[in-house]
C-alpha cells in the first residue's frame, strides 16, 4: 500500500500545497464559492491552506493509516511544498493533474503517474470544505503493473485536513509533528527527530 499512499499523497498535496498569494477559495458550499465559476482551473486559480498549524488524518480502504500528523504551513513552505509535488514522487513520472471546480463548489482532480518498475497509477477525487478551516478529500487510486500482486487494483484514500490555530513557537514551515510525536521538515527531508522530553 505504501506506493498507492505515495501516488496518493503526491495528487493530493497538488491540490492542498498549490501555491498562490491570494485569498484561499473554498471548495464545497461557502458564500465565497458562489463567486468563483464552475469549470477548469487553471494553476493561478488554485486555493492555497492558511497559514498556520493544520491536523490531518488519512484512512485507506476505511482503514486508518496512521495517527493524526499536523504539518506547521506558510507562504513560502506552501510554494516549495508545491513545486515538490509537481515533480511527483522521487523515480515517478506524472502527468501534469487537471482540477475543474464543479456547480457546488467541489473540487474534482484528476491525474496519472508512471511510477516505472512500481508499475503505473490513475486517480480521480473530489475535495469537499475549504483551504481556511477545514477540507475533505476523497480520491480512488486505480494501479496496474505493480510487481506486488497486493498494490494491484483500485483503492480509496480519505484525507481529511483541519486547521488547528497557529504554528507552535520554535516551528518553521514544512515542520511534520508525526502520530507518535517524532518530528521532521518535510522540505529539508531531515530524519524525524524524536519528541522533546
Amino acid at each position: 500500500m505504501r506506493i498507492v499512499s505515495a501516488a496518493g499523497l503526491t495528487v493530493v498535496a497538488l491540490v492542498s500545497l498549490a501555491g498562490c498569494n491570494k485569498a484561499a477559495p473554498a471548495a464545497g458550499g461557502s458564500s465565497s464559492a458562489a463567486s468563483v465559476a464552475s469549470g477548469p482551473l487553471s494553476a493561478d486559480q488554485m486555493p492555497h491552506r492558511k497559514a498556520g498549524l493544520w491536523s490531518q488524518t488519512i484512512s485507506m480502504d476505511g482503514g486508518a493509516v496512521g495517527g493524526a500528523t499536523q504539518i506547521c504551513i506558510d507562504a513560502n513552505s506552501e510554494a516549495q511544498m508545491s513545486l515538490a509535488a509537481a515533480q511527483g514522487a522521487p523515480g515517478a513520472h506524472c502527468a501534469a493533474p487537471q482540477f475543474t471546480r464543479n456547480l457546488d463548489g467541489t473540487l474534482s482532480f484528476t491525474g496519472a503517474c508512471d511510477m516505472g518498475a512500481n508499475g503505473k497509477i490513475q486517480t480521480t477525487g473530489v475535495i469537499k470544505g475549504d483551504f481556511n478551516s477545514g477540507y475533505t478529500t476523497t480520491m480512488s487510486a486505480s494501479t496496474s503493473g505493480s510487481p506486488t500482486a497486493a498494490m494491484n487494483g483500485t483503492h480509496t484514500m480519505v484525507i481529511t485536513a483541519t486547521w488547528t490555530g497557529t504554528c507552535a513557537p520554535g516551528e518553521k514551515g514544512g515542520d511534520m509533528i508525526l502520530a507518535n510525536g517524532m518530528k521532521m521538515n518535510v522540505l529539508t527531508h531531515q530524519a524525524p527527530t524524536p519528541p522533546a522530553p
